[in-house]
């Protein structure tokens, strides 16, 4: 804040008498205490910014003459004087940038919840501001990057009622403290003094109840709480020893401007956003529209009216609010901004999907406040992007705030251990069960299953399936009832191939009441069959599953229309897999068919149906559907598609693959298929596309088939890794055993000693046997087991 025109003159580098004269003709944004002319004045740098970049540029291009320009014919004896006022000016300048200049938000602030003050005027008019008065507050201070505010809403979501009671005693404070997680509480009264209305605020230690400050402010009319509460939100700062230079570089824009000048408009969105906060978005609605019938530029207002109204299936007038709001988003203040803007942006019923614009937003947002929360949904799009190296450094910031959010360390964990830099991921998840043991009976599922979810990932992902199976134990022992840790325990034995008892979990699953849990049981038990060969035992299971699907009353979209999805996508695999090809197109289609609107999903399905095409010679489809995948990468089409996710070009870059491989152009192949794969994040497994092992497999055979085994050997061996996404490839894993067979066989024929020969035997030797144990009862359909065992019977005569 400046706070005179002194400061105002020099931060502007005019005479005061300029400045004045500007207030008066260019609307100088310059404001006094208490509205009157004799009053002091004050005024925000970030204001008169913006103002010297708006309108006073306007009005020199318009040829006002803002500053008197010198005389003609002066004395050269003035130009020395004229250098000597530039160095004076510079110094100046200097002296102010290193008074003004932004300073960086730090790791550590104070902590604080605002609560309800109480209204001891006497007067039942001042009753509404008891509750609006905090959110007013709270608004205002979560501008700062020294302090950590607690929203109003997140209060009430932690700490219940008791976060919205007449009076709070040191217990309950401390109470409300422990519940929220915060050092300090902000409460107080309205009194009256004489004429006045006095704001007394109390500025506590939560857990020693001791008083730290009691900024207050005076005001005559409601009109005046506005920049009542910004002078009291920089005596909070300083009863919190906020230095001053850090409040001089905070963020603080009058709350006036950030809500409203209109103090019932205000009244109503408080008591709009508090019953929201009870999900009662009818009566939210009903005051919001009051509010912005008293101020049409109400931005607050206009944001939460389109969220309320989204939450009551009323789509076209969210996004009418939603139009409005972010036409006034610079009068929000900027983490609200950022909210609205991500929710605006992310709402194909609300706005126009783009993520780019959320990610924008949510960079913006980090450049002022890279410790805030919030950007754990920047995290999360730049994980779902697979853009594990940029979510990182945001994470690893918001750790060193967070020190109690388990959410920010497994989420840090994952994208190492998606990076492949699994010691980082275990200390990281290591140094939260240090300070956070978990408990010997859990009280609730949340904390325990997410901590040792991501160790059970961690363990496999480094083969370290005795500790895997001791956490599902773990948590089977805990939460029993689980579906979820069941299914766990049984991919685990799927990836250690022991498909005995992978099967008997999964049967459970089958043998349900639960439609989606039998759904779920049919598909992976279909997917047990086709690792051990046999295709047409999968049919059936899948077939079974479709049928539980038909008999079941399912939702237009969520996880029963993903489980049914799946059912159809696995069988047109098996049908290619068997030579069906007309019941394999129809098969896909029905899997493109049912994915809804989020038309991400059907990426997988686009993608075998365009494989599909190509083995039927229609090459005028195949390319249709592999531009279609390829809009995946370029356009804002699908919500879930994140607004462009250029990663899923490798499924594209796939097809064209596919297409000269069946040409028998195999250089021209290899090139797509290493271009697929570079787009590929090996250890993150599961995404949009399923199965990764369909792009090593690819590579392999272009290779294979040029005659390169020596390339496409490095390929196969990629596949057999537990990080590699497999379910639905369990034929090319089980065929890789069988191609590495092949190349150490070829490659007992090369010039060597007999110990080299003898070593190259026995590892031909084991893959082979490997590959029989998987497929020793396959179907007829594939001439490797044959062969394989002829090979194996000679290999092991010699």
């Amino acid at each position: 804040m400046l706070d005179s025109w002194k400061e105002i003159s020099l931060y502007l580098h005019r005479s005061v008498m300029t400045c004045q004269r500007w207030e008066k003709q260019l609307d100088l944004p310059i404001h006094r205490l208490d509205g009157t002319p004799k009053a002091r004045v004050f005024a925000y740098p970030d204001e008169l910014d913006r103002w010297l970049k708006e309108k006073l540029h306007v009005a020199e291009a318009a040829g006002e003459p803002l500053v008197r320009t010198a005389r003609t014919g002066r004395k050269r004896h003035l130009v020395a004087v004229a250098a000597a006022s530039l160095l004076v000016l510079a110094g100046a300048a200097a002296w102010r940038f290193l008074l003004w200049a932004p300073l960086p938000a730090p790791a550590q602030v104070p902590s604080l919840a605002v609560l309800p003050f109480e209204n001891r005027t006497g007067d039942p008019a001042w009753d509404v501001w008891k509750m609006a008065l905090p959110d007013l507050i709270v608004i205002d201070l979560r501008q700062s990057k020294f302090l950590d505010v607690t929203k109003t809403s997140a209060l009430f979501q932690a700490a219940g009622a008791s976060a919205e009671a007449e009076k709070f005693s040191p217990e309950d404070l401390k109470k409300i403290a422990e519940k929220a997680k915060v050092d300090y509480a902000v409460t107080g009264s309205l009194v009256k003094s004489g004429g006045d209305v006095v704001i007394v605020a109390l500025v506590q230690n939560a857990r020693t109840g001791e008083v730290v400050g009691s900024p207050r402010s005076t005001y005559r009319t409601g009109k005046e709480i506005f920049t009542g509460v910004d002078e009291l939100s920089r005596g909070v700062k300083i009863a919190l020893n906020v230095k001053p230079r850090e409040i001089r570089g905070d963020i603080d824009r009058p709350a006036a401007r950030i809500t409203t000048k209109s103090p019932q408009a205000f009244v109503f969105y408080s008591q709009a956003y508090r019953i929201q906060g009870k999900l009662k978005f009818e009566d939210s609605i009903a005051a919001l529209q009051r509010a912005v019938a008293l101020d049409p530029k109400f931005g607050l207002a206009y944001r939460l009216l389109s969220y309320s109204c989204m939450a009551v299936s009323r789509p076209d007038d969210a996004k009418k609010f939603g139009e409005i709001a972010l036409s006034l988003a610079d009068r929000l203040e900027e983490r609200e901004r950022c909210a609205f803007l991500d929710f605006y942006f992310s709402s194909e019923q609300v706005g126009r999907f783009d993520s780019r614009k959320c990610i924008q937003a949510y960079e913006d947002l980090r450049k002022n406040y890279p410790y805030d929360l919030m950007l754990t949904g920047l995290t999360s799009l730049y994980m779902g992007k697979e853009d594990y190296d940029k979510a990182v450094p945001i994470l690893e910031q918001l750790i060193l705030r967070h020190r109690n959010r388990q959410s920010v360390f497994r989420s840090l964990a994952a994208c190492y251990r998606y990076l492949g830099f699994y010691e980082k991921s275990d200390k990281i998840l290591g140094d939260y069960l240090k300070d956070h043991p978990l408990p010997a009976v859990p009280k609730t599922g949340i904390e325990m299953m997410d901590i040792l979810g991501e160790r059970w990932k961690l363990a496999v992902s480094r083969q370290q399936f005795d500790l895997a199976h001791q956490i599902i134990d773990q948590l089977v022992s805990a939460y029993p009832n689980l579906p979820s840790n069941l299914s766990r325990k049984g991919y685990t034995y799927f990836l250690q191939d022991d498909l005995v008892n992978a099967e008997k979990i999964y049967q459970r699953f089958a043998d349900s009441l639960d439609p989606r849990s039998r759904m779920s049981g049919f598909l992976y038990l279909a997917v047990v069959s086709l690792s051990r060969g046999k295709v047409e035992e999968a049919k059936q299971r899948i077939l079974k599953g479709i049928e539980t699907a038909a008999g079941a009353k399912l939702e237009e979209e969520g996880p029963d229309v993903l489980a049914e999805r799946n059912l159809h996508y696995f069988l047109a695999y098996l049908h290619r897999l068997s030579g069906r090809l007309p019941e394999a197109l129809g098969e896909a289609e029905l899997a493109c068919r049912s994915n809804g609107k989020k038309g991400l999903f059907s990426l997988r399905s686009l993608h075998l149906k365009a494989l599909i095409m190509a083995d039927m010679n229609r090459f005028d489809e195949f390319e249709r559907l592999a531009e279609e995948i390829k809009g995946f990468t370029e356009a804002d089409r699908y919500p879930l598609a994140l607004s462009g996710y250029p990663k899923l070009r490798r499924a594209y870059y796939h097809l064209l693959g596919h297409r000269e491989l069946l040409k028998k152009n195999y250089p021209r192949a290899i090139s797509y298929f290493w271009k697929a794969l570079d787009l590929l994040s090996v250890l993150a497994a599961g995404s949009y596309d399923s199965d990764h092992a369909k792009y090593f497999y690819a590579l392999a055979e272009a290779h294979e088939r040029s005659g390169d085994s020596g390339s496409a050997f490095p390929m196969y061996e990629k596949i057999i890794l537990p990080t590699v996404s497999r379910e639905f490839s369990g034929d090319q894993y089980a065929r890789s055993y069988y191609r590495m067979g092949l190349h150490y066989e070829r490659m007992m024929t090369n010039m060597g000693t007999p110990a080299d020969v003898q070593e190259r035997r026995l590892k031909a030797v084991g893959y082979y046997r490997k590959f029989l144990e998987l497929w020793k009862d396959a179907d007829p359909i594939f001439p490797e087991v044959e062969d394989a065992r002829q090979r194996l019977a000679r290999l092991e005569a010699k």
